[in-house]
């Protein structure tokens, strides 16, 4: 199977959630379901998808720069993740989703041509994870 590059996208203008989410404090930074936060579930479920030695590369804005980084330093065990496989891909400005995605594409192609993006929401809810990854391993095919 090709190498898989789970990106996730994490940016936001936090108006879906008001009063919860704000625009510096986006809905994948809340905890809506669970202990962890929308984004926390992702990044595990982007871990689960791709395998232990695969960095998962996450899409925002500047000004969620450090509230992002803060969520990973509280990523848990139970979502199988570490601060240490993701990295932050800052957006030069907000461009909607179609510029978040090129921007990730570009860096991936660059180190890996003959990758698989897979791009995921950070604000999703995905009750069935094994469905999921098995569904999602099957279009990487």
């Amino acid at each position: 199977m090709k190498s898989v590059h789970p990106v996730i996208l994490a940016g936001g203008s936090g108006t879906r959630f008001w009063p919860l989410s704000r625009e510096t404090y986006p809905k994948q930074l809340l905890r809506l379901v669970g202990p962890d936060t929308m984004l926390q579930r992702t990044i595990g479920l982007a871990r689960r998808l791709a395998g232990m030695d695969s960095e998962v590369l996450i899409v925002t804005h500047d000004q969620h720069a450090d509230a992002v980084r803060l969520q990973l330093s509280g990523l848990s065990e139970r979502e199988n993740a570490s601060p240490a496989d993701c990295t932050i891909l800052l957006e030069p400005m907000a461009r909607n989703t179609a510029a978040a995605i090129g921007l990730a594409a570009e860096r991936i192609a660059r180190r890996d041509p003959e990758a698989v993006m897979v791009v995921m929401p950070a604000d999703h809810v995905i009750q069935k994870k094994s469905s999921f990854i098995r569904a999602a391993r099957a279009a990487v095919r």
